[in-house]
């Protein structure tokens, strides 16, 4: 039985409730642009309510200490002063000679840089023995490198304070930087990304006659750059913040670093709030100084070493 023919209006009725493909693709171009337009929203109302105390604290230390416990609090400081920073560095304002902030800033940089550099070249030897190379024991070594990540500090922390003492390093920048050369992370960090790199960087270096040094320096490892910022600067921040080590082994205040001078410093001017803003503004600076000096870096390595995963 033949079908009936369908008249030209039908046809066209049909034709015109059958989106093209055009359409589809700006519907759905269009829904992924409001999802995107909504989610930056989201992030930056997270990141200014996030970023908000901070700023208000750096603003409050050139506050003078009258305005800092006003109420209701103001945003701009009226007068701006450096007072709280000149008395910190005891270069005005009835300046403190009790607390040598410049020894402890040039300690902590001593601390924070030269452990970030001791672990950035040797963890990075390791991280290419443990991932580009085959010997006996190798699997056992880096299962220990993996284990000694879940030992609490505070377990090994005396025998570390005997070592030192026995050794004469206390009351010693050495007794800091030694312990913090090379880390169990920076290792694993290091391995990790080495992994990725293909091998026939080697075997054509290999064949031209290269030892292995020569193609770990020359070759391996300036593709690895963005693992090195990585471990760099997380070796950075976790000197410069460390607080109990530095505590134990240092007895003189010249020999203490920031975040241990800032405790004691706390512990005598706790009533003067413009002066401890200041003092954390001091210890946070550096901090926010490496990371937006290195962020492209460091987001690439944290990305492909695997430390995002985690």
């Amino acid at each position: 039985m033949a079908r009936p023919a369908r008249s030209a209006a039908t046809i066209a009725a049909t034709k015109s409730a059958i989106p093209s493909t055009g359409t589809l693709e700006t519907r759905e171009r269009n829904r992924i642009e409001v999802k995107r337009a909504l989610l930056y929203t989201i992030l930056v109302i997270y990141g200014m309510f996030s970023l908000a105390p901070f700023l208000f604290a750096f603003i409050s230390s050139f506050k003078t200490e009258a305005e800092v416990l006003a109420t209701p609090p103001t945003l701009i400081p009226q007068p701006f002063t450096l007072c709280s920073y000149q008395f910190i560095f005891n270069t005005g304002c009835n300046g403190n000679s009790d607390f040598p902030f410049i020894n402890y800033i040039f300690n902590s940089l001593i601390y924070a840089g030269g452990t970030a550099a001791l672990n950035v070249v040797l963890a990075a030897l390791a991280g290419y023995a443990f991932g580009r190379m085959q010997f006996p024991g190798r699997s056992f070594l880096y299962a220990l490198t993996l284990a000694a990540i879940t030992i609490p500090v505070q377990l090994i922390i005396i025998p570390k304070y005997v070592i030192a003492y026995t050794l004469g390093l206390t009351n010693t920048l050495w007794a800091l930087i030694i312990p913090a050369a090379v880390t169990p992370t920076a290792v694993i960090l290091m391995t990790s990304f080495l992994k990725t790199l293909p091998r026939e960087l080697e075997e054509s270096a290999m064949i031209d006659g290269a030892s292995r040094l020569r193609i770990f320096w020359q070759i391996i490892f300036p593709l690895i750059r963005p693992v090195i910022v990585t471990v760099g600067v997380l070796q950075f921040q976790g000197a410069w913040n460390d607080f109990i080590w530095p505590l134990l082994v240092m007895s003189s205040k010249y020999n203490y670093t920031l975040t241990v001078g800032l405790a004691f410093f706390k512990g005598v001017h706790y009533t003067e709030q413009s002066l401890l803003l200041a003092g954390a503004a001091i210890n946070v600076a550096p901090l926010v100084i490496v990371f937006f000096i290195l962020q492209r870096y460091f987001i690439s390595g944290i990305s492909t070493s695997g430390l995002s995963g985690r």
